[in-house]
């Protein structure tokens, strides 16, 4: 069974299990008013939920939670780290959707979503992103991203401005060129070259989330590993992606409210570049070294509200 068939079939049960939107109601969804919560959203208030949408790749696997009354406040979407999913948000999610609807989504080839037959570019995880808010009818949304999704996010901005309020980025990616080499440098033979092959890597990756396991526990901890490797032979294109795009350029030319979180993390002094680079764009310091939106959700999620309202 391909990739494509496999994610038909989990299409099929997320649709009727879970949220009760069919992709024809996706496609038929018209624009949400006043309380910006689709009427195609199916499912208790307060709940983590799951659903597909179609996109210019087949299908778009994503997480939410509505509030339970309505509120005016902007809809929220949270893009994802690669490799990863939107499991990394899954405790922010409830917390976020207290009063505003959130959603967490799949970038193409990542989670549930259906891979592109091709390697993907920022470009083409930001339409099919633009895709999903389509099919939700959702004319306007603050974003939120981590790494990957922070150059998604700044892309999605760029290519529909009117549409993108106020955005929250887990770390800038103001690398140089010469960062951009000696990275890609290290990473040769990081990919599986075959599925034998990855799977003799499982037991010693699996080591290395000893402090994840230590943080999070073993549940969370083993979602979070699993989708990190779930496509092992195709778990480089979002890196490739974001080291390909032009993350400063397009930064520079947002002119969205941007705040930008810089944990204590290997990426702290790069994103300390994002500081000063414009009057809208501000960075604040975080004392915290890992799971920012899983073990330290409590305590980011009212930052990020302060800064969207």
């Amino acid at each position: 069974m391909t990739r494509a068939q496999i994610n038909r079939r989990q299409t099929m049960f997320f649709g009727l299990a879970s949220a009760g939107l069919t992709l024809a109601g996706a496609q038929a969804a018209t624009p949400a008013k006043g309380d910006a919560v689709p009427a195609g959203l199916a499912g208790p208030a307060g709940t983590l939920l799951h659903s597909m949408a179609p996109c210019r790749f087949g299908s778009i696997h994503y997480r939410y939670v509505k509030p339970g009354t309505a509120s005016g406040k902007t809809p929220l979407l949270c893009l994802h780290a690669s490799p990863g999913s939107s499991t990394g948000y899954s405790k922010l999610l409830p917390l976020m959707g207290a009063d505003r609807l959130t959603i967490a989504a799949d970038n193409p080839g990542f989670g549930l979503s259906d891979r592109p037959p091709n390697p993907s570019t920022i470009a083409d995880f930001a339409g099919a992103m633009g895709d999903l808010l389509d099919a939700l009818g959702l004319e306007q949304v603050d974003l939120l991203g981590s790494h990957t999704g922070s150059a998604t996010a700044v892309e999605l901005a760029r290519q529909q401005p009117k549409r993108v309020r106020r955005i929250v980025l887990h770390s800038a990616l103001m690398f140089t060129a010469p960062e951009i080499a000696d990275y890609k440098a290290k990473q040769v033979g990081s990919v599986a070259t075959s599925l034998d092959d990855a799977a003799s890597r499982m037991p010693d990756l699996w080591k290395r989330f000893a402090k994840f396991r230590t943080d999070l526990g073993d549940d969370l901890a083993w979602q979070l590993f699993w989708e990190m490797n779930r496509d092992p032979l195709h778990m480089g294109w979002g890196h490739d992606a974001a080291f390909a795009y032009d993350f400063a350029g397009n930064f520079r030319q947002l002119r969205q409210p941007i705040l930008v979180l810089n944990p204590q993390e290997g990426l702290s002094p790069i994103t300390a570049r994002a500081r000063g680079v414009a009057t809208n764009i501000a960075v604040m310091d975080l004392p915290w070294t890992g799971g920012l939106f899983s073990a330290h959700a409590a305590e980011v999620a009212p930052i990020i509200m302060t800064h969207l309202g």
